[in-house]
């Protein structure tokens, strides 16, 4: 048995502390987030005929692309300022209220006047009314995701929890219900309607007095656009293969795309856990690179990559074992009959959604230390080859279990080309990166639980479910006996909970 890497110094313990406690707020908020969201990806399609759900599913990408993009470069932008300097929060949060009050809107009316170009890309009219009553979501989201970046830059993470767990609340009642009462309209009606509620409330919790100078936005807004760019790019990459599918399977057989992209976002619900989970590191690390490499602290930042890093492996690998262990299964007990189709693709998504999560991490540490051209680069690495490989893969797939595996396989090739490309220039710029002894007991781990997953049987749900376990648990007994969890990790892990 090889002996423990050698960890990183803490750059600093009360950091440490800071960054563990968040990372329990947050962690929490965002499983609460995934759990409430495959409640919504779970009960929608049994309220919704397999086509209305893929209505669903293609224009909610579409929308997401929007949302996502606006929340991260915002919350990104008002946080790094605001860390920078805890004395200027409100007038960093003035700037970007009022920068939002043209960006928010513009967008809004872009997506209504767009409505129809973006439908005819589809190959399918009928979605421009639903892409125009989900056009307020945005405009909303613009000023709210204000009031978060004020909490991530104050390491307020109680509160940002707090945010994330009433709106998951409200967007899951409101939405289910609307789809009950009025199908897809509805189901984007409820969600406008909790985004509405979720800005007033953050606003009155988040609302900081006025700075006696005003915070420039020459000097938020270039930066908002870097960062924004690199959203827009990671949102693509998140939500551009149920697009691109519905577009290429129409032109193979119309009749059969909408039925077609509804079974893939079943597989992309449960493919895109492992990057939610990992969501709660960047916003954790993001502040605290912030501070580190604008005080020039290199051997902090040099710490905070590593680690990050090595405890984002773990954990996607973990739930990368566990979501493809048996597909089949998973499929069979959350959905209905007929999304058993995508047993085969389930596992090639979730491997490239892994390398998706963990270039996220990436690209937050990258940003946190601005270096937002490298990340949009990364990023744009990622859709390029990703969409260039749909374009070849999908045409030439046949409709149904293929098609959904050449759809999975494009956007898994662009995920994996972008992570690498990742950690050869953090390693490089940063110094920082994946301990090659982690990298080789996670592989062990991961060989031994797949070893084991490939002799258990493989018939009907419950002892799918059981092998599920099994697989699990070898990769992580594995991971302790040969040693990845030293006393260090222990006694960060005591020194958290007992505060």
């Amino acid at each position: 048995m090889s002996a423990p890497a050698a960890k990183p110094a803490a750059p600093e313990t009360d950091a440490g502390i800071v960054a563990g406690r968040g990372a329990l707020f947050i962690g929490f908020a965002k499983l609460y987030f995934m759990v409430s969201g495959s409640v919504q990806q779970i009960v929608l399609p049994r309220l919704l005929a397999t086509a209305e759900f893929g209505a669903f599913a293609v224009v909610n990408s579409v929308v997401s692309i929007v949302n996502n993009t606006m929340v991260q470069a915002t919350i990104q932008s008002v946080s790094k300022f605001t860390a920078e300097d805890d004395a200027r929060a409100g007038a960093v949060q003035r700037a970007g209220l009022r920068m939002q009050a043209f960006v928010g809107t513009a967008v809004a009316l872009a997506l209504v006047l767009g409505a129809p170009i973006i439908a005819r890309f589809m190959k399918a009219p009928q979605y421009v009314g639903y892409f125009r009553i989900a056009a307020i979501i945005p405009f909303l989201y613009a000023f709210y995701a204000v009031f978060v970046g004020t909490a991530n830059g104050l390491r307020r993470f109680r509160a940002q929890a707090t945010f994330d767990v009433g709106f998951s609340t409200a967007k899951t009642i409101l939405l289910l219900a609307g789809a009950v009462a009025w199908k897809v309209a509805g189901a984007f009606a409820g969600f406008a309607a909790a985004a509405a509620i979720i800005l007033v409330v953050a606003a009155r919790a988040m609302r900081q007095p006025p700075a006696r100078e005003p915070f420039p936005s020459s000097r938020l807004t270039p930066y908002m656009l870097a960062v924004g760019g690199y959203a827009l790019l990671l949102n693509l990459a998140l939500n551009y293969d149920v697009s691109l599918l519905q577009h290429f399977a129409a032109v193979v057989d119309a009749a059969r795309a909408p039925d077609l992209a509804g079974k893939y976002q079943a597989l992309r619900t449960l493919a895109l856990l492992p990057y939610q989970a990992l969501i709660v590191i960047t916003f954790v690390i993001f502040p605290l690179v912030s501070r580190s490499t604008f005080s020039e602290d290199r051997d902090a930042t040099r710490a905070y990559v590593t680690q990050t890093l090595r405890y984002a492996l773990l954990l996607a690998a973990a739930m990368g074992l566990v979501l493809g262990a048996r597909p089949g299964a998973l499929l069979g007990i959350l959905y209905k009959p007929e999304y058993s189709v995508g047993a085969a693709a389930l596992p090639i998504l979730v491997s490239g959604e892994c390398c998706l999560a963990l270039l996220g991490v990436a690209c937050a540490i990258l940003n946190a230390a601005g270096r937002t051209g490298a990340t949009l680069s990364f990023m744009g690495i990622t859709v390029a080859v990703g969409a260039a490989a749909a374009a070849i893969l999908i045409p030439r797939a046949t409709p149904g279990a293929p098609m959904l595996a050449a759809a999975a396989s494009a956007t898994s090739l662009g995920m994996a080309a972008g992570f690498v490309a990742s950690l050869v220039y953090l390693r490089a710029s940063l110094g920082g990166g994946l301990p090659l002894a982690t990298v080789a007991r996670v592989g062990a781990g991961v060989a031994a639980a797949t070893l084991v997953g490939r002799f258990l049987p493989a018939h009907g749900k419950i002892l799918g479910l059981v092998a599920i376990a099994a697989v699990g648990i070898v990769y992580m007994v594995t991971l302790v006996v040969l040693g990845e969890f030293g006393a260090e990790d222990k006694a960060k892990l005591r020194r958290i909970l007992r505060r």
